[in-house]
């Protein structure tokens, strides 16, 4: 029996996210205060403004810093998870808590990784799209027959066998999805993000994340991080690799939970606004217990579980 604790991503932000926890105690108050010195905002009053909030300049060191806060505040409540991955941004949480970066080097890392993102998005007109009701494994071929040297689209994450997220050009993904309705998708959802993250559209963008991360202090891995690039541990020597890869790579959702069943784990904890990701673990295997904290209320139902573990 092992638990392991999945941190949200984006698109699950909404507005005064984990403003309770930096209500609940001094702390947490100053904890909030000092991940915001590293930042060229300010991160407790952007929590209540509902525009920047959903911006992805602003969007990706937010709900970092929310996911912090939050486990930060359970690790003193006796959580001791038995491994981490996170939902794309989320897997930078994970990069935190897994103690492979301190908290001035992480929230740097991602304000960073934040600016690429969203400069990108500005000059690149790319789509998202969730295709619903169909193998993922139909999905990415339908995808690669389809692009060519000028409109890419891929399969970008595999969040369980019949739901798969797209990614690439607007006219790439536009045409993947009247493509996928034909083969038999029973839906297909265009997303609100504002670029074709996960895609090759965003390989300069993680070169140069790279780079930028190069200058921080790693720490060795104390607790089992699963990657959302091909769904393994991560090792140490693997950082930065992943930091480059993943921003331009699918996200493996499924293969990771899948792979975490077979090491053991069978209780999930999802840290982070909604209940997104224990959803999907249950569309992936229906026997897994799954949690989630995204409100200081949500603390009374866990508070069992951290007992067992």
């Amino acid at each position: 029996m092992k638990l392991a604790v999945l941190f949200a991503g984006q698109g699950a932000q909404v507005k005064d996210m984990g403003l309770d926890f930096i209500n609940l105690n001094s702390t947490l108050k100053t904890l909030a205060e000092e991940i915001s010195k590293y930042l060229d905002f300010d991160f407790i009053h952007l929590l209540s403004d509902e525009e920047k909030i959903n911006d992805t300049r602003y969007t990706q060191p937010l709900m970092i810093g929310v996911e912090i806060l939050i486990y930060e505040y359970l690790k003193k409540m006796g959580l001791k998870p038995d491994g981490f991955t996170g939902f794309s941004l989320g897997e930078y949480a994970a990069l935190y808590a897994s103690g492979i970066y301190d908290i001035p080097s992480i929230m740097k890392l991602i304000d960073y990784r934040a600016q690429l993102m969203s400069e990108v998005s500005k000059t690149t007109q790319g789509k998202m799209a969730a295709i619903l009701g169909l193998e993922d494994t139909l999905v990415d071929e339908v995808c690669k027959v389809i692009s060519n040297e000028t409109e890419i689209v891929v399969a970008a994450n595999f969040n369980s066998s019949h739901q798969t997220v797209i990614s690439g050009s607007e006219k790439a993904v536009l045409t993947a999805i009247e493509v996928l309705k034909e083969k038999g998708a029973k839906r297909a959802l265009l997303l609100n993000v504002s670029g074709a993250f996960h895609s090759p559209y965003m390989k300069e963008s993680g070169i140069k994340l790279r780079v930028f991360g190069n200058d921080f202090k790693r720490n060795p891995i104390q607790t089992p991080l699963y990657k959302n690039t091909d769904a393994n541990r991560l090792k140490d020597e693997e950082v930065l690799d992943e930091i480059e890869k993943q921003i331009y790579s699918p996200v493996y959702f499924k293969q990771t939970i899948e792979q975490m069943v077979i090491d053991g784990y069978t209780h999930f904890l999802e840290i982070g606004p909604g209940s997104v990701l224990t959803s999907l673990v249950k569309k992936i295997n229906p026997d897994l217990i799954t949690f989630n904290v995204s409100k200081v209320e949500d603390i009374e139902k866990i508070k069992g579980v951290l007992w067992w573990f």
